[in-house]
């Protein structure tokens, strides 16, 4: 049998089948990926963010070139200028070294660091620590103390006290929230728990002008005596004076009672008063000063 050989057209045609397979076949597998890819999590698209820089107003500020101790002048102090943020700089800082020159170190400074004004002061308040204490418009003052006045000696430097005055008949509130800065000469607020420790005989106040008055005033009149308080206690007294007519019991007397109003009761011996204080009947000697009672033809009355 004679084989036949493929005509030209025919190969065209087998040709023309493979291309269209391919191109159907690529179609499939583009198709394929999409479909893929549509259900994947979308493209996080990554931007970058701007950073901005804020700009601070920086000054030159005098500063210890090194360490220096307490009580050096400060004309004797090395000084170098160091640049800083001024937001950033603590109220009272020494810009001008000049104006400080003869000012002397209160407290040790460190190097590289701004001087402030409260760690400065005069030479008297170097070799005197007490007089670096005392504000402007204050005074420091000195009373004599014992175990009862000094509250068993726990009225320390550092607490705050009431200062009362302590008469014959009557004991009264001289100066309040007093605030003791030396006891026996000393600084320290530190308490010593050994009972055998002295109680101090002498302590030193921080008041002021019209406190200083009175307190002195009142050593003359009586004894001195301290109320200790409490260390966020800033109330008021509510009554200043108490005198030795609120001790007695029997009239039924109450300090700062308010009376408002008096009924009498029976004749002659049988007669009864009645007060009608701060809302209580209780029974009275006598009809108070400021009220009188009505005469009535049964013998009783009202106010």
């Amino acid at each position: 049998m004679v084989a036949r050989s493929p005509t030209p057209t025919s190969r065209r045609a087998v040709n023309a089948s493979r291309y269209l397979g391919l191109i159907v076949m690529s179609i499939g597998i583009g198709g394929a990926a999409y479909m893929s890819g549509k259900g994947s999590a979308p493209e996080v698209r990554s931007e970058q963010s701007r950073v901005y820089v804020p700009e601070f107003n920086v000054v030159e500020v005098p500063v210890p070139d090194r360490p220096v101790g307490a009580g050096v002048t400060m004309r004797d102090v090395p000084i170098r200028l160091e640049k800083f943020p001024e937001h950033q700089l603590p109220q009272g800082v020494v810009r001008d070294v000049g104006r400080v020159r003869d000012a002397v170190t209160l407290v040790a400074l460190p190097g590289g660091l701004p001087i402030l004004d409260v760690n400065l002061g005069s030479p008297d308040e170097a070799s005197n620590p007490l007089v670096g204490r005392i504000p402007p418009g204050m005074r420091a003052m000195t009373v004599r103390v014992d175990a009862t006045s000094a509250v068993e000696g726990w009225a320390r430097s550092g607490s705050v006290v009431d200062v009362l005055l302590v008469d014959k008949n009557k004991t009264t509130v001289v100066a309040e929230n007093v605030k003791i800065i030396s006891t026996e000469r000393s600084l320290s607020a530190a308490v010593s728990l050994d009972t055998e420790a002295p109680i101090p005989s002498t302590v030193t106040l921080l008041v002021t002008q019209e406190q200083c008055l009175a307190i002195n005033t009142a050593v003359a009149v009586g004894k001195i005596a301290f109320a200790l308080r409490g260390g966020a206690d800033g109330e008021r007294w509510t009554n200043g004076e108490f005198d030795a007519e609120d001790l007695s019991g029997s009239s039924g007397k109450k300090a700062n009672a308010k009376v408002e109003g008096v009924i009498s009761f029976g004749r002659g011996s049988d007669k009864r008063n009645y007060a009608l204080v701060d809302g209580r009947w209780i029974p009275a000697d006598t009809v108070p000063a400021g009220f009188f009672v009505h005469k009535e033809s049964n013998g009783g009355g009202t106010d």
